[in-house]
């Protein structure tokens, strides 16, 4: 069983009623709390620059060296197999599986690292500088199509 109690700080001041309430939910025993701090979901800004910067230039880059890659979706599993993968181990024959973890559930900070991650990788083995995202970018979408 798990569940999951948020509790917000502000100005140095917290509210613990909920946790109380929880545990006056449960039955006798021994339980474990572990705090982590609620991150914001990835962006759609964020998102919008992995699909319509970094992923165009990585798919044209690793044409150039040779792979066979259609589209910007292959590259996206490609590299998800590859920097977000989860493991699993069968402890009775040490098969282990693997599968690629998910974008889509990062939070704003995991995604700017996966982003980076990418950006060295570009770097690294394709010789590919993948440019700084533009905060302007609305601005300039706005100014070209007047």
């Amino acid at each position: 069983m798990s569940k999951k109690v948020h509790i917000e700080k502000k100005n140095g001041l917290f509210n613990l009623k909920p946790i109380y309430g929880l545990m006056n939910s449960v039955l006798d025993g021994i339980y474990r709390f572990e705090m982590k701090k609620v991150r914001k979901p990835r962006s759609n800004d964020q998102n919008g620059w992995l699909w319509g910067c970094i992923y165009p230039m990585l798919l044209d880059a690793l044409l150039n060296e040779g792979w066979e890659f259609t589209s910007c979706e292959q590259v996206h599993e490609f590299f998800k197999s590859q920097m977000t993968a989860d493991k699993v181990v069968n402890k009775h024959t040490g098969e282990i599986i693997t599968f690629p973890g998910s974008t889509a559930t990062m939070d704003t900070l995991t995604f700017s690292t996966y982003c980076e991650k990418l950006r060295e990788y570009a770097l690294e083995y394709l010789n590919l500088e993948i440019p700084d995202p533009d905060p302007n970018w609305r601005q300039s979408d706005e100014n070209n199509t007047e």
